[in-house]
Formats: structure tokens, C-alpha cells, sequence
């Protein structure tokens, strides 16, 4: 776009002159209709900082954990993936990246089949549904939580896909009624925050619930 001073119009053809003046048009005078907006995430600065402390705990608790109960680092590292791609998934978020959200919920998809694959084909000790699955569940319903708080535009995707991985996060608490898992503590934690999750949208965006099930689902 380019404006002339002496008018103080805008134009926006590549003309190098003024159509109404004749005025010549400097190269100084050009500017870009959309200039870039450099966003401001110092607000968020406490939250990120938690978010790198949890991640940072939520690591050392599983090597801990993994390797005192079996002696060897096996499960771990599939939430350890989680909790990496989920970053990963979040720069991209702040950098204005589009389906993101969908994204998370394909990684969470993947990294589950994958650990009971991989459980599944070394004898099948559980520690994908007693560790993997729960823990995976929980840290990426928690992302999309906060993935609404710092993209305020993410309404409709948040509804859908934060409803989508709370009722997947319930599935531990299927697998604890019969007795499908070793391991209490982990499906506890999946199953509450599930439900605080669900509960939160019922009350608060049941409406929103409502519209967004009838588009994607046509029920």
C-alpha cells in the first residue's frame, strides 16, 4: 500500500505516482496494510514458568516411579514424548499455527497406540494402561485447558476436543470397575480431572456443548 503525503491518501495500486495530484510517490511512503503484530506473552510468564516446573516434576516422577517398580526405564519415556510434543504442540499454538488442537489430540492418539503396541509385544506387564494411558490423558486435557487460556479464539475447538479427551480420560476409571489395572493412583488422578473437566462444561458451556456435538456429529 502506498499513501501520498501531500492528499494523505491511500493507494493501492503499484503506481509510483499520485492519481488525483500527480504528487510522486517516495519509496518512504510505502506501507504495509497489515503490518505485523508482535505479540505480548509477559502476562503468561507465571504460567509458563508453572507449566515448565510441572513438566519438569511430572519427568522426574515417572523415571522415578518407572524405574523403582520395574528397574528399568520402559513407560516412561511415552510420557516423557507426551510431555515433549505437548511443548512442541504449545510454541506452535503461540506462534498462530491453525488445527493445532487437533493436533494434540492426534499426538495423545498416537503415543497411546504406540505404548500399547510396545507393551502389548514385551509381554504385556500393563504399564501402558496403568501408567501411559492415565498420565497421558490427564496432561493433555490439561493442555487444551490451557490452550484456551492463551488463545481466546479457540472456543468452538476447545468445547470439542477438551470433551473429546475427558471422556477418553475416563476410560481408566472403566478399567478400575473391572479390574484391569494394578496401579490405582494414576487412573484416579485421570478419572477426576475428567470429570471436573466435563462438569465445568456442562455447567458453563452447555449450550456451546450442545451446538458444537450437533455440527461435527449431526445428532
Amino acid at each position: 500500500m502506498r499513501k501520498c503525503l501531500k492528499c494523505q491518501v491511500d493507494i493501492a495500486s503499484s503506481t509510483n505516482s499520485c492519481p488525483l495530484c500527480k504528487t510522486p510517490i517516495k519509496s518512504g511512503d510505502v506501507f504495509d496494510v497489515f503490518p505485523k503484530i508482535m505479540l505480548n506473552y509477559k502476562h503468561h510468564s507465571l504460567l509458563l514458568n508453572i507449566l515448565k516446573l510441572c513438566s519438569i516434576v511430572a519427568i522426574a516422577v515417572c523415571l522415578f516411579v518407572n524405574f523403582t517398580v520395574s528397574k528399568e526405564l520402559s513407560w516412561s519415556w511415552f510420557v516423557i514424548a507426551g510431555i515433549i510434543s505437548f511443548w512442541l504442540t504449545l510454541v506452535m499454538a503461540l506462534r498462530g499455527r491453525r488445527h493445532f488442537m487437533k493436533m494434540l489430540f492426534g499426538e495423545m492418539i498416537l503415543i497411546i497406540l504406540v505404548s500399547f503396541l510396545w507393551d502389548y509385544m514385551t509381554g504385556f506387564k500393563l504399564w501402558s494402561i496403568n501408567y501411559c494411558l492415565p498420565f497421558l490423558c490427564s496432561i493433555y486435557t490439561i493442555a487444551i485447558l490451557l490452550m484456551r487460556l492463551f488463545r481466546a479464539n479457540l472456543a468452538k475447538d476447545f468445547i470439542f476436543y477438551a470433551t473429546i479427551n475427558a471422556m477418553i480420560g475416563l476410560v481408566p476409571g472403566f478399567l478400575l470397575i473391572f479390574n484391569k489395572v494394578s496401579v490405582l493412583w494414576p487412573s484416579y488422578i485421570s478419572v477426576i480431572i475428567s470429570i471436573v473437566v466435563l462438569a465445568f462444561l456442562l455447567v458453563f458451556n452447555k449450550r456451546q456443548l450442545g451446538q458444537e456435538l450437533e455440527r461435527r456429529f449431526h445428532i
